[in-house]
């Protein structure tokens, strides 16, 4: 009889196993989860739009170096030539033509506007303390000696890059970045401290 009790026994714990199959798949199959207070990006495409919380949210900005270099006298009669090179930069912020910058951890949300025609997008940024200012593309670090400046980040478990200058002959993509929201949601509110009753004097 213990015999058959054991055998029933080791099919329940087989069947529970098998049945929390699924939900171990579901589990590994789910996206990594956003830390709390991550900035948010709204994509405008044909279907519509669709938010996405995303970690590594940065803006990009190219560095353009001038180096001069010793040549042969064959190549160049005063010995020396001129390389360049586009350095690529990363912020947490954006980052204004005369290096000033405009923190994420500042900003409420920035908007981003393409003027149809025009291969320069319009930003509308708004601060945490209500400021509004209205910006043009062309008006961010390395906008008018570099490559365009953009934002960067993973979407769909890729590296995304969205340009905010086109350059000669491109188009904008089907699908958008149309907002950035970077609003951290308050503190918590802590509970006030108690205070200890004075003791009566002695």
């Amino acid at each position: 009889m213990s015999g058959v009790l054991r055998a029933r026994a080791r099919l329940v714990v087989v069947a529970i196993l098998i049945g929390s199959l699924p939900f171990a798949a579901a589990l590994a199959a789910r996206a990594p989860r956003v830390p709390r207070g991550n900035p948010t990006l709204v994509l405008a495409g044909p279907g519509g739009e669709r938010t996405l919380p995303v970690s590594d949210l940065v803006f990009v900005h190219f560095e353009r170096v001038y180096y001069q270099r010793s040549a042969p006298r064959s190549e160049d009669p005063a010995g020396h030539r001129m390389e360049i090179e586009d350095r690529r930069r990363e912020c947490r912020c954006l980052r204004l033509e005369d290096w000033s910058k405009v923190k994420f951890k500042t900003t409420r949300q920035i908007e981003i506007d393409y003027p149809p025609g025009d291969p320069v997008a319009r930003l509308r940024v708004t601060e945490r303390n209500g400021q509004v200012r209205e910006l043009h593309a062309d008006s961010l670090q390395g906008a008018s000696d570099s490559f365009a400046p953009r934002f960067a980040a993973t979407v769909d478990g890729q590296q995304r890059e969205f340009p905010l200058i086109l350059a000669e002959g491109e188009s904008w993509p089907d699908e958008r970045l149309v907002r950035l929201l970077l609003q951290r949601p308050p503190p918590k509110a802590r509970p006030p401290a108690r205070r200890s009753k004075d003791r009566p004097g002695r």
